[in-house]
């Protein structure tokens, strides 16, 4: 018994057409924006976000005490496993 479906209904699942192919070995740039497209406008789910000098500068000092705690618990878990395989070993 085979479970190939053979037949197309004609509904479109995902609109794949205003898709480019990527390229290999050269990292993807930017277009530019047209001059004359005026402001863009911000998505209707996420409003648009204003931060003070204050507000930005936490944000990045929590995102960077938050990596290096991160970090930091893997070089000591490494640290670790170093000195209890040398253990083990000798």
């Amino acid at each position: 018994m085979t479970d190939r479906f053979d037949e197309d209904d004609g509904r479109t699942v995902a609109d794949m057409s205003g898709l480019e192919r990527q390229p290999m070995l050269l990292p993807h740039l930017p277009k530019r924006k047209k001059e004359n497209a005026g402001p863009e406008k911000p998505n209707g789910n996420q409003p648009e976000l204003q931060l003070t000098k204050e507000e930005r500068r936490a944000y990045v000092g929590g995102a960077l005490g938050a990596a290096m705690l991160l970090g930091g618990v893997f070089i000591a878990a490494g640290a670790i496993v170093i000195v209890l395989l040398l253990l083990l070993w000798r």
